[in-house]
C-alpha cells in the first residue's frame, strides 16, 4: 500500500495514532486515578455499556469509574490488540483488555484478574478524537472475586 496526503492515508495514520492515544490514555488514566485525563478522553454526551450498568454522560461515568477504582489499593489495565476503523468524522475501535484489581480488604487473596474487550465508537471533536460510546465486556476472569464485590461505600 502507498500512503500519500492525496489518497487520504496520511490523514487516516494520523487519526488512527489520535484514536490509539485516546484509548491508551483512558487505561492510564484509570490506574493514575487521574480523572482529569480521563474526562478528556469521553464526550459530555458519551454512553457506557458496562457488565452491571449502563450510563449516560461524561460526569456519570467519571463518577462511576472513581466509585468502582479507589476503593481498591492499585490497578493495572493493559490493552492490546487494537483495532482502528476510521469513517471520516467517526471511528470504531475493537481491543482486548487484561485487567488486575487489588484490593487488602478482600475476603480472599486480595488479587482479581479479568480479561475481556473494548467496543468504543469515536467522534472528531474541535479538542480532538473522544469515545461516545464505549461497551466492556469481561470474557474470563481469575482470582478472588470478593475485591471487586465488597459494597462500595
Amino acid at each position: 500500500m502507498t500512503f500519500s496526503a492525496e489518497s487520504g492515508s496520511v490523514q487516516e495514520l494520523l487519526d488512527k495514532s489520535a484514536i490509539t492515544e485516546v484509548i491508551y490514555s483512558v487505561a492510564h488514566a484509570m490506574d493514575a486515578r487521574d480523572w482529569d485525563l480521563f474526562a478528556t478522553c469521553y464526550s459530555s454526551e458519551a454512553e457506557g455499556d458496562y457488565v452491571n450498568a449502563n450510563v449516560v454522560g461524561r460526569e456519570a461515568i467519571i463518577a462511576g469509574t472513581k466509585a468502582f477504582l479507589e476503593p481498591l489499593e492499585a490497578t493495572q489495565h493493559l490493552v492490546g490488540n487494537l483495532r482502528v476503523t476510521v469513517a471520516g468524522d467517526t471511528a470504531t475501535t475493537h481491543a482486548t483488555f487484561i485487567a488486575q484489581h487489588a484490593r487488602a480488604e478482600a475476603t480472599g487473596s486480595g488479587q482479581f484478574i479479568l480479561g475481556g474487550t473494548y467496543q468504543d465508537a469515536l467522534r472528531r471533536t474541535d479538542e480532538g478524537w473522544k469515545i461516545i460510546r464505549r461497551q466492556i465486556r469481561g470474557i474470563w476472569s481469575d482470582g478472588d472475586s470478593s475485591v471487586l464485590t465488597i459494597p462500595v461505600s
